[in-house]
């Protein structure tokens, strides 16, 4: 299963191939940790 995950701020999404196995470390953007997204709400979002 794809894991995508999004930026709140500016809404930059990444297809993650191999995710972090760390303690409270995540894929990070505008300084922030991105949160995981389905694959639906990504299709939504690349509609707008």
């Amino acid at each position: 299963m794809d894991k995508i995950v999004v930026c709140e701020k500016c809404g930059a999404m990444v297809k993650v191939l191999i995710d972090c196995t760390c303690e409270n470390c995540g894929i990070k953007c505008c300084g922030e940790t991105m949160k995981e997204i389905s694959a639906e709400e990504a299709k939504k979002r690349l509609e707008k």
